[in-house]
């Protein structure tokens, strides 16, 4: 009989409710607050999992990296949310100059994300999950080596082009292609690697 994975179990549901109060709940700091609550649980059992979720000893310096990053994403989620939910910078947060601060910072974290990419395990929880990376290790590997090698040029570019394009715009578009190049070329390389096994 299958051991029932408890830890992907309570993500799962956890992710779900995101997505569910995310999408039906009234737009308020009550709302919010649920929100980055259930992420912060997900991402507390996911620290304290790692080595279960990605099948690697504690002593794994992937482990490291994996906790790292995900350590990192708590700090953003945290920050970010009490920056929002308190009144003296909620207006700060408005002011258009403040939008060249969250595009470096978003550099920023591209880059420390990018450079810790290659060596994040493969699992189904933290990195590029995508359908075709999440079911085979070499495509994940390949994904993550690739996020790895364009993140340095990507985040530059974001930040240049911030000052000669409108933000929103550019930053979509950087962010965009640093998700869709390594998930295209994965794409092609699991796809050619799935018909030579059924050759």
């Amino acid at each position: 009989m299958k051991k029932i994975d408890i830890t992907g179990i309570v993500i799962s549901i956890a992710s779900l409710l995101i997505i569910i109060w995310g999408t039906i709940a009234p737009e308020n700091n009550l709302s919010f607050t649920v929100v980055v609550a259930l992420a912060i649980i997900s991402m507390i059992i996911l620290d304290i999992k790692a080595s279960k979720v990605s099948n690697l000893s504690e002593g794994n310096p992937k482990i490291k990296t994996m906790r790292f990053l995900n350590r990192l994403s708590m700090l953003v989620f945290i920050g970010f949310y009490l920056l929002t939910i308190m009144p003296s910078t909620k207006n700060l947060l408005n002011l258009e100059n403040n939008d060249m601060v969250i595009v470096t910072l978003v550099s920023i974290l591209i880059m420390v994300f990018g450079n810790s990419a290659p060596k994040i395990p493969f699992n189904r929880y933290l990195g590029l999950r995508l359908p075709w990376t999440i079911r085979d290790e070499d495509t994940w590997k390949l994904a993550h080596k690739i996020l790895g090698y364009i993140s340095f040029p990507i985040a530059i570019i974001m930040f240049i082009s911030a000052f000669f394009f409108k933000i929103e715009t550019s930053s979509t578009i950087c962010i965009l292609l640093w998700i869709i190049i390594p998930g295209a070329y994965s794409f092609i390389f699991y796809y050619k690697k799935m018909k030579g096994l059924k050759a």
